[in-house]
């Protein structure tokens, strides 16, 4: 119930203080007295629409309060309670309309916003208006006259309830919808991403490995040459290294007893001889496993062509990162298939 209502700088009021007495309060009075005005200084902490115009003085701000008693009535209780406010037995409502028109609300001094102000006041007045007999036609208030009539509110909550959670499902439902759609559309071009470089089969530094022998190759004719040229000096020449170190450790060895710093030069001649024999054996079988070949070299080419390719559309370095691009639409695609 409305005990007080105080209305400042608002319409053609400057300011007016209207008490409510328990029982019928009737305000009369001619046309142009104020009876809209004050109906319009009502709403205003009902929730209403507001702006600046409605101001008497333009340089100072409008405030209207209203002070209810709530008769401990439950839902006012709960209200209260779910927006974390104090609750007493009067409750005061005020609407601030600032010269720009920008407007705030309060219930017992603590800021909320126009919803919550609708809200309370649905439970604390009841407006009626001169067109309000048009909503008899209507058959939203039909429907709850005959639900208040038959004594439905329990049953009405609980079928809100229901009813709120069915939506907040069907949300969850629409909203996977949409992204499963996306996921859809995205995982044609990743399957399709996926399929090339799956069908490219590159194994861990595969194009790193083939551009080397892909280098060795393409010089295989000048490196063979260089190692036979060596090769011949060491072992197959008129005079070859081998032979010649041998040679010059017998001519030490006569004279190994006559100086102590001989015999250790002698080995080391000797150990020289065998390095040089050793390493002629492996000029000759790195040479026999060099050959030059066209096909192979081509092979190599468009090994290499594919993997360049794909690096750059993918734009990366190495054949392991190629890979772990490989790898993540690989677990894209498994994505698409669990959100079933």
């Amino acid at each position: 119930m409305l005990k007080q209502l105080s209305i400042q700088n608002y319409a053609i009021i400057d300011a007016i203080d209207i008490k409510f007495p328990g029982g019928m309060n009737i305000v009369t009075g001619e046309t142009g007295a104020g009876k809209s005005i004050i109906m319009g200084a009502l709403g205003l902490i009902l929730g209403d629409r507001a702006d600046s115009s409605a101001l008497v003085n333009k340089e100072k701000k409008c405030i209207v309060e209203g002070v209810f008693k709530t008769d401990n009535k439950s839902g006012v209780k709960s209200f209260l309670e779910n927006n974390e406010l104090d609750g007493e037995e009067e409750l005061v409502l005020r609407r601030e309309i600032a010269v720009n028109g920008k407007s705030r609300a309060f219930i017992n001094d603590t800021p909320v916003n126009l919803e919550q102000l609708r809200e309370l006041s649905t439970l604390l007045v009841d407006l009626h208006q001169q067109f309000d007999a048009l909503q008899l036609g209507e058959n939203d208030f039909q429907r709850e006259v005959v639900d208040a009539l038959a004594g439905n509110k329990n049953i009405i909550g609980e079928y809100r309830i229901i009813y709120s959670e069915w939506k907040r499902i069907q949300k969850e439902l629409d909203e996977l919808k949409d992204q499963k759609h996306q996921f859809d559309k995205e995982a044609d071009y990743n399957r399709f991403q996926f399929t090339e470089l799956d069908e490219a089969g590159f194994r861990e530094n595969e194009l790193e490995e083939t551009d080397a022998e892909l280098k060795m190759l393409n010089n295989s004719e000048g490196i063979k040459s260089a190692l036979s040229k060596v090769y011949f000096e060491l072992k197959e020449s008129e005079s070859p290294l081998v032979n010649q170190l041998k040679v010059l450790s017998n001519q030490l060895q006569v004279y190994a007893s006559f100086h102590p710093q001989l015999p250790e030069l002698i080995k080391r001649l000797q150990s020289a001889q065998l390095e040089l024999q050793d390493i002629a054996g492996d000029l000759n079988s790195i040479s026999d496993h060099i050959n030059f070949s066209p096909q192979k070299i081509e092979q190599l080419n468009d090994r290499l062509s594919l993997g360049y390719k794909l690096m750059k559309k993918h734009g990366v370095k190495t054949t392991t990162e190629l890979l772990a691009i490989q790898n993540q639409l690989h677990e894209k695609l498994q994505a698409v298939l669990n959100i079933d």
